[in-house]
């Protein structure tokens, strides 16, 4: 070391070299001046937009949005700015999002297994009469079976009558066979699988089995090492074996919310005592204690302790 301390010529070199490649590596993201004026003009312009114009800014980023992003979409906006919106409606819809009376109307082809030929020639010709005007006007080889099927599910025609009523029109009118009925509960759960929008929540499912249930909201507000009961569908399962043995670890979802859950060894236990078996799609009630991950990520942590349970809801 020379007298300064700072090292012989060949180590302050090495050092140097280091500081140099790390400025090289953060170079490649830092935002210069420039760069990062720009995003704050954006920033403060499209939350300008959120406040004072929501339908209008909310209408347009869904017209850009692809379709796993329309649920996250719609779930912000009309929790946190108090959006509208209008299901598709035959005679109202478009091919892209548009906004009716200050509401945000679904297109058609934001619903899945409509293209955009089909959503074109259907908004050609409107508006519609009744359903046999529909019939007659558009053109079937766009506008096809399965076309009208998805829009008769997707209660497009409610303001002409039931779904149950347009699918005996449809038959009457193809002459074929009586189509297949279905129950309110049936249409909702069969819509939800075209447009995520329209998914019940699980309060809505099970109105009657929820007894101290919190939202996904409602869990991100609660203090760690709290005790917490949730309910949702599984996303996503995952058996670990670990050093304390095997355990479990999946996701739930509600309203397009997810909370992780993890179910230790003891717990892991007890459910194959019980032989309770879990799968993806499944809809559970899990009481356990808000904590967090090894990455510091919310979650429920299920042991021994008896206030901790995974109940099957049927």
């Amino acid at each position: 070391m020379n007298k300064k301390g700072y090292g012989t010529k060949k180590e302050i070199r090495k050092v140097a070299n280091e500081i140099w490649d790390q400025l090289k590596f953060s170079g490649s993201y830092l935002f210069p001046k420039a760069h990062a004026t720009a995003y704050t003009l954006i920033a403060n312009a499209t939350q300008y937009l959120k406040l004072y114009y929501p339908t209008e800014f909310f209408c347009s980023l869904l017209q850009q949005a692809t379709d796993d992003e329309y649920l996250k979409i719609y779930n912000i906006s009309k929790r946190k700015y108090k959006v509208k919106y209008l299901n598709p409606e035959i005679n109202k819809s478009k091919e892209t999002f548009t906004f009716y009376k200050n509401k945000i109307v679904w297109s058609f082809s934001s619903i899945k297994g409509i293209g955009e030929k089909a959503a074109i020639e259907i908004v050609k010709a409107q508006p519609y009469d009744d359903f046999e005007d529909f019939f007659n006007r558009v053109n079937k080889r766009v506008v096809n079976i399965r076309v009208i099927r998805v829009l008769i599910t997707s209660g497009a025609f409610r303001n002409i009558g039931s779904r149950n009523s347009m699918w005996k029109e449809y038959a009457r009118l193809r002459k074929g066979t009586p189509a297949e009925l279905h129950t309110v509960e049936e249409w909702k759960t069969l819509a939800g699988e075209i447009m995520p929008w329209v998914k019940q929540t699980v309060k809505d499912m099970f109105p009657d089995k929820l007894g101290g249930v919190i939202t996904p909201q409602q869990f991100t507000a609660k203090n760690l090492n709290t005790r917490v009961v949730v309910a949702g569908q599984i996303s996503s399962l995952r058996h670990v074996k670990s050093k304390r043995g095997p355990m479990l670890m999946l996701k739930i979802s509600d309203a397009g919310q997810t909370i992780s859950i993890v179910c230790w060894n003891e717990r892991y236990k007890i459910l194959k005592e019980k032989e309770i078996e879990l799968t993806e799609g499944m809809y559970i009630k899990v009481s356990g204690t808000k904590s967090l991950s090894h990455i510091d990520e919310e979650q429920i942590s299920l042991g021994e302790e008896r206030s901790s349970y995974i109940k099957v809801l049927m």
